[in-house]
């Protein structure tokens, strides 16, 4: 199948839960911890809210990134819409910034040691490298290259920072502009018609 323009697909874009490292404040990247208690509800509810708000699901491709957390995230959302854990596909372009030497570290560390702040809020430093990692520029483009493969309507499970390359490249946003959306754990973002809502708290 030809992929479809990108601005005639729907997307329901989903975080996964909260996990261990994000409740310790620690930056896990392409590493990995499991969801809390917390998270786990939180996944669940996304698969709820998701059949309110979609509907008919099986007009809908699944994707997640091949990260444990984000696959536990879609099995527990599925199930939460009504549907089997399975039949969904994991693809590493969804996976979270590779933060390379700077993994596991809290934010404050990596400003030390780097004199660059840990997240996508500076993006002055767009074009930064981490070192042993990627840049947000990098993630931003592995994302495109995904989202261009797509053929239909998709709920996509990802990362905080994955999620907001995703509605960069439907909104055609700025590097500057595709800072002010912070996904929360809890939620959805639906991209549809060229426009985004937010669904949750």
């Amino acid at each position: 199948m030809m992929a479809a323009a990108l601005a005639n697909l729907t997307l329901y874009v989903i975080r996964h839960g909260e996990c261990e490292h994000n409740v310790a404040g620690l930056a896990a990247a392409q590493n990995d911890s499991p969801l809390t208690a917390n998270g786990r509800a939180q996944a669940r509810a996304n698969g709820a809210l998701l059949k309110e708000l979609a509907g008919d699901l099986s007009q809908f491709d699944f994707f997640a990134s091949s990260l444990h957390r984000t696959c536990n995230t879609m099995e527990l959302a599925r199930e939460g819409a009504g549907l089997s854990p399975t039949g969904y596909r994991a693809d590493r372009r969804l996976m979270e910034i590779d933060y390379g030497d700077h993994t596991w570290m809290t934010k404050d560390d990596i400003l030390r040691l780097s004199n660059r702040p840990a997240g996508p809020s500076s993006w002055g430093d767009w074009d930064y490298v981490r070192p042993g990692g990627e840049s947000w520029a990098d993630v931003h483009a592995r994302v495109g290259r995904f989202l261009a493969t797509l053929t239909r309507d998709a709920v996509i499970v990802t990362h905080f920072g994955p999620a907001r390359m995703i509605r960069a490249q439907y909104l055609r946003l700025t590097p500057q502009q595709a800072s002010d959306h912070s996904p929360a754990h809890a939620g959805i973002m639906r991209l549809y018609a060229g426009s985004e809502t937010w669904f949750g708290d």
